[in-house]
């Protein structure tokens, strides 16, 4: 899909960045989204300006003041230009109570702070679609679901990982759920002995999140753990409502809510999967895990509502017998994959004998999963382990011609 509309009997969207990198994340995001990257351009504010002077105006028009010595007079001169019914968003990098109220009472749409993840832009837009001119106030945290292709991948780890990245690096309030609740791992993998209150929340008739907060097992000072004694009798006694009010509850304690999935898809897993504003699917490079992750993203949906989506190639198992071409596996699964890790060997293993799971023992995994945490929150890699752009070539004709080789 390329539409460069917001809807049927629209004006298209512009979007003016502050320079050319920017603009083609920004184009990223709207391809993302359903829309035309060449509708994100560079020049800011400025360049937005120009622009209006020779074109009809559009139904929302994003613009980039960083840089700008006087936003508000410039954004005075844009408003002149624009019909009424344009709707101005405004970004830039200055956290500022009062700048943001100043740019709502100048008839600004909304103010986001960058980097402006793709499910806050996703957002932004449909409110516009909406209507809804009014603040959408302080943002609640945000869902990060982690399931793999198949078991083995590697998912309960990277969620570890990513877990004390975001609240130890990142200074970020963090809650880790373990919805394995018949062979978890976090436990183990974060230092936590005893219950850590899944069972009573999923049992429970009302959450309460204060009483839910206690219950949860503390890390360290920003993270926390849900999760339950394994058990190999689990019973499904909540609705999927009532799954996702917890994690609801959840978003509104902690700025990010980790949720380690189980391959075996359990009652509650697809329903956080589909709405989750970032889904990290784990996958090795086989044909199965290809088949599997086919029909995961076929039931999941894409990302045109905003919910980012990252296929992420995990060597967990090492280099095995079955690993098959990454653009094979890429024209299989019809996507490119975003980022792959490096196989660790035993080092990780090794470091749980002595307590809490320790990236420092593998430092080529510890680097991609600060990339993979970057990624995760809608910030730019400080490194370019990202995988490149995807390779179309050979495995729809080896398919055709040999199914049963696959």
């Amino acid at each position: 899909m390329n539409d460069t509309t917001l809807n049927n009997d629209s004006s298209p969207l512009m979007l003016f960045a502050g320079n050319a990198d920017e603009a083609s994340r920004f184009g990223e995001q709207l391809v993302r989204l359903g829309l035309d990257a060449a509708l994100a351009r560079s020049g800011g504010i400025a360049a937005a300006i120009a622009w209006s002077r020779g074109n009809p105006p559009p139904q929302v028009l994003i613009v980039d003041i960083d840089g700008d010595p006087l936003p508000l007079q410039s954004l005075a001169e844009l408003s002149e230009l624009c019909d009424p019914a344009c709707h101005i968003v405004v970004i830039g990098s200055k956290q500022d109570v009062d700048l943001y109220r100043t740019l709502l009472h100048s008839g600004v749409f909304d103010y986001l702070i960058k980097p402006v993840p793709l499910d806050l832009l996703a957002a932004t837009l449909g409110r516009v679609r909406a209507g809804h001119a009014t603040s959408h106030g302080a943002r609640s945290g945000r869902t990060i679901a982690i399931s793999g292709a198949s078991g083995g991948c590697g998912v309960s780890t990277v969620a570890a990982s990513l877990a004390q990245l975001l609240s130890q690096e990142r200074h970020m309030a963090t809650a880790v759920v373990d919805f394995d609740r018949s062979n978890g791992d976090q436990n183990l993998l974060l230092g936590y002995d005893g219950e850590a209150g899944l069972a009573g929340a999923l049992s429970s008739g009302e959450i309460d999140s204060r009483l839910l907060q206690r219950a949860m097992g503390q890390i360290n000072e920003r993270l926390h753990l849900l999760a339950q004694t394994p058990s190999l009798r689990t019973e499904q006694n909540f609705s999927s409502e009532h799954l996702l009010h917890l994690g609801a509850n959840l978003c509104h304690m902690f700025n990010q809510v980790i949720w380690d999935l189980p391959a075996g898809r359990p009652h509650g897993s697809l329903d956080v999967l589909t709405h989750a504003q970032t889904r990290i699917l784990l996958t090795d490079l086989t044909v199965q895990d290809a088949r599997n992750l086919h029909r995961l993203l076929g039931e999941i949906g894409d990302e045109s509502d905003g919910q980012h989506l990252l296929l992420v190639a995990n060597a967990a198992r090492g280099n095995h017998a079955g690993i098959v071409e990454r653009s094979q596996f890429e024209e299989f699964i019809e996507r490119r994959i975003d980022l792959q890790l490096p196989h660790a060997g035993p080092a990780l293993a090794s470091s749980l004998l002595t307590g809490p799971l320790r990236l420092g023992a593998a430092p080529a995994l510890q680097l991609a999963l600060q990339d993979l945490a970057d990624l995760a929150t809608g910030h730019t890699p400080k490194r370019t382990t990202v995988a490149p752009a995807n390779l179309l070539t050979r495995l729809k004709r080896v398919l055709n011609r040999q199914p049963s080789a696959a």
